[in-house]
């Protein structure tokens, strides 16, 4: 193994930085799928919070629901109300 300063040149080093890289990059995911939840108009506040809850409990699921299926998938609506 050789280092030269601060970086170690070895499979464990490059595993741990595309690891970090990978989380990152999850935990901003995460973070703009409760922003737009937050911005969406479309839902109730019960239904927003539902949203967030599933992202933030099931942050693989809900935030791959909340970006393929969008809002209301397959047309479920807590309210009859539509904005």
């Amino acid at each position: 193994m050789q280092t030269n300063g601060t970086v170690v040149d070895s499979p464990a080093a490059l595993a741990v930085a595309l690891a970090s890289v990978v989380a990152v990059l999850y935990l901003a995911a995460i973070a703009y799928a409760i922003v737009q939840i937050a911005r969406t108009r479309d839902l109730s506040e019960v239904e927003k919070a539902l949203w967030m809850i599933a992202v933030v409990f099931a942050p693989l699921l809900g935030a791959l629901v909340w970006y393929l299926a969008g809002p209301h998938p397959f047309g479920l609506r807590l309210t009859h109300k539509v904005r």
